[in-house]
């Protein structure tokens, strides 16, 4: 044949050589002697049979029915085997009948079942050849230790079923080594451990199967008449089966959306890493998350909610191929698992693709309880081996791009490592964070204070509680080093607990001393969700026997928003136990006057972000005062953090400004340290209202003293302070060097 002016052989195109095709073309080979030597046998020795012709007849039967009624049997991993209900007559003729009888009583009705389901010729080829070898093997072994001959049976006696039962074993064994095996080839992967496992699950199925076989021929020598009662215990192995299979699916699949749950993804994507060989091509793992989900649940209603979680299941289900498993994690949390096959595009741009294609089908409106919704979705894609090779790291490299597809606004991003936070330093931390909330005693952590002031008269109010790290091995940490470990880690509670332990504590030793002075401490979001801390708060208070007007709980506006029914009947409880409410960090969150009128909030604190720099920013100043007034009219208590200088300070007060804080005043202290800073700052006031007369106009002495508070108890009189203590002043850290308060997450106990 000429191709281009050339000559060419036109050559056959050989498949490659597998495992898979050598271990099935060496069964064949096995199997084919032995089928053409039953055979023979049969046709050369017509007439010898063991039993009378009506039991051979009803064993050949069953065979025959029991071939075309199958049972699923669940497999240890997704899968499921069938287990035919012929399997008991099939050994009762091998113990009875010419092997070659057995042959074709199996063989008819197994291949035109495979030929009828259009299954390729190899499938009903290895079949036919397991069978063989495993009745062969069974009746080798019961002639063996029966003292019978191969090709020529006899009558079962009873004495011989000891021989059958381990004939029937050896039967299980070979016929469910032969396919196990198969399956593990198929998936790549041939592992002792895994062939043993499969075969002790599939024996505690098939067991009992088998070991009625020698029952059954034991039963006709004694009456006929007794066979029907055999069908009993088949038919409960049957039912069994098929309630073990529906209790495995429904364990492993969503109720609500019938996708494979969270445990059956995982498995799949066990296997597939595990079947996948090296230098393969790249699986992808997307991690889907609805975006403001929530809010519709909390607005619809859980019905609602569900109703949409279905409808964002099919819509999945339907826009992926059948190669694409979807799963369900949980609440409105999507995966998707998928091969991304060798092609014109890259593989990450073939994930990209797919991840669009199922975002888009999101986009159009979805109607629920009326209510036309728009739906949007943020995806995560990890690729394995690239960024991860275990599932479980997998999956949270997924989630983690999910996280950064969040940030950016919602959509499609690809895992970086570059802003993945999870580093082994993370970890170690974890762990040593870990270890010092189980040891109080250790004082590794504890709370520093800030001091609130009162923006016209300088007194010492209150002070904010900020915890600190004192590591053993890393010196002082902020909170900003270790508050959003302990958010992910869910330790955030239990070192809330710590911080409000020891600031009440405080409080008593500064009633002790005659200081009628409170302390303030933030709340996680995972506080507000939690109907126990008004009772702990209580306790704790109880137990230091602190008034609780002398506590405020600081929140987020955006830790509020996160679960808004539930924080407002948490918060609702804590106020009508007598603890201050303040709304920390306002004006950076999602803002709700609504939420405002209905928290019954004591105090706003406008966030550092607007306070500083407002001297120098008009629209910065505007915000301030708006808020300012804002707060007043609704009769809350105005604080401003991040007060750095005197001037600011004159601006808040013209403002009418409640209090003040930040270094101005003071940086934060341990409690030793803001005790002797504290008492020289009522002994510096006095002098200091009357020297450095810098936030307001210049007085005299006796309007000084005229303008200075009567005394009340429980706190002694303090005359104005009209700026900071210039001892305070020369101490102070650079703005580089401070403590900084933690960066805002859903909430800092810091």
């Amino acid at each position: 044949m000429t191709v281009s002016g050339s000559t060419a052989m036109l050559r056959p195109r050989i498949p490659p050589v597998t495992p898979l095709g050598l271990f099935v073309t060496a069964v064949c080979l096995v199997a084919l002697p032995l089928l053409a030597w039953s055979l023979g046998a049969l046709f050369v020795q017509p007439t010898a049979y063991g039993v009378n012709r009506l039991v051979i007849v009803l064993l050949v039967l069953g065979v025959v029915l029991g071939e075309m009624v199958q049972v699923e049997v669940a497999l240890r991993d997704a899968g499921a085997a069938a287990l035919t209900l012929s399997t008991t007559f099939t050994l009762a003729l091998i113990f009875v009948a010419p092997l070659g009888l057995v042959v074709l009583a199996q063989a008819i009705p197994l291949v035109v079942d495979d030929v009828k389901r259009g299954k390729h010729w190899s499938r009903p080829v290895f079949n036919l050849a397991q069978y063989v070898i495993s009745a062969a093997a069974a009746r080798g072994t019961f002639s063996l230790i029966a003292g019978q001959e191969f090709f020529t049976p006899r009558d079962f006696a009873s004495s011989e079923v000891g021989a059958a039962m381990v004939a029937s074993l050896v039967y299980l064994l070979v016929n469910m080594g032969l396919v196990v095996t198969v399956i593990a080839l198929a998936g790549r992967q041939l592992q002792l451990s895994r062939l043993w496992a499969d075969l002790r699950q599939q024996f505690t199925t098939a067991g009992p199967m088998v070991a009625m076989a020698p029952v059954f021929l034991a039963v006709t020598d004694f009456s006929l008449w007794l066979l029907p009662l055999l069908l009993i215990p088949i038919a409960a192995v049957q039912a069994i089966s098929r309630l073990a299979l529906e209790h495995r699916d429904s364990a492993r699949h969503d109720p609500l959306t019938k996708l494979p749950n969270r445990s059956y993804f995982l498995l799949q994507l066990d296997q597939t890493l595990a079947a996948r060989p090296s230098g393969a091509n790249p699986v992808a793992v997307m991690f889907i998350d609805l975006d403001h989900f929530k809010e519709i649940n909390d607005t619809l209603g859980h019905e609602a909610g569900d109703s949409l979680i279905r409808d964002i299941g099919h819509r999945l289900r339907s826009a992926a191929t059948a190669e694409v498993t979807v799963a369900r994690l949980g609440g409105d949390e999507f995966a998707v698992l998928t091969e991304l096959p060798a092609g014109e595009q890259p593989p990450l741009a073939q994930a990209i693709a797919l991840a669009e294609r199922l975002g888009s089908t999101l986009d159009e409106p979805v109607s629920v309880a009326g209510v036309r919704l728009e739906v949007r979705a943020s995806i995560g894609i990890a690729l394995a081996p690239q960024h991860a090779q275990g599932s479980a790291d997998l999956l949270a490299k997924a989630d983690i791009a999910m996280y950064l597809a969040k940030g950016n606004g919602g959509g499609v991003a690809v895992y970086d490592p570059s802003k993945d936070e999870n580093t082994t330093e993370r970890l170690v931390l974890l762990t040593e964070l870990h270890d010092a909330l189980g040891r109080p005693d250790s004082d590794q952590l504890t709370v520093y204070y800030q001091p609130k002031c009162d923006t016209h008269t300088g007194q010492v109010v209150g002070a904010e509680a900020l915890v600190r790290w004192r590591h053993p091995e890393r010196g002082l940490l902020g909170a900003e080093k270790f508050i959003p470990v302990a958010e992910t880690a869910e330790l955030i509670t239990q070192l809330t607990l710590v911080v409000l332990e020891q600031a009440i504590r405080q409080a008593r030793v500064w009633l002790d001393q005659g200081r009628w002075l409170g302390v303030a401490v933030n709340l996680s979001v995972r506080h507000l969700a939690d109907v126990r801390l008004p009772e702990q708060v209580n306790e704790m208070l109880t137990r230091h026997r602190v008034p609780p007007a002398l506590l405020t709980l600081e929140v987020t506006e955006n830790t509020v928003m996160t679960d808004p029914h539930r924080a407002v009947a948490v918060l609702a409880m804590l106020r009508a136990g007598g603890v201050k409410i303040a709304i920390d960090d306002y004006g950076t969150g999602y803002s709700s006057l609504a939420y405002l009128k209905r928290l019954s909030v004591d105090e706003l604190k406008i966030d550092r972000s607007f306070i500083i720099g407002m001297t120098s920013d008009d629209n910065n100043q505007i915000i301030v005062k708006s808020t300012i007034e804002l707060g007043h009219n609704l009769g809350l208590r105005l604080v401003a953090e991040g007060v750095e200088d005197a001037e600011t300070w004159r601006h808040l007060q013209t403002l009418g400004c409640d209090v003040i804080q930040g270094f101005t005043a003071q940086p934060p202290l341990p409690a030793p340290e803001f005790d002797d800073w504290l008492r020289r700052w009522d002994a510096d006031q006095r002098e200091a209202a009357i020297v450095d007369l810098r936030l307001r106009p210049p007085a005299t002495t006796s309007e000084l003293v005229a303008a200075a508070p009567a005394t009340s108890a429980p706190s002694a009189a303090r005359p104005p302070k009209v700026t900071p203590a210039t001892t305070a002043a020369k101490t102070r850290p650079s703005s580089s060097s401070r403590h900084a308060r933690p960066a805002r997450q859903t909430g800092k106990p810091a």
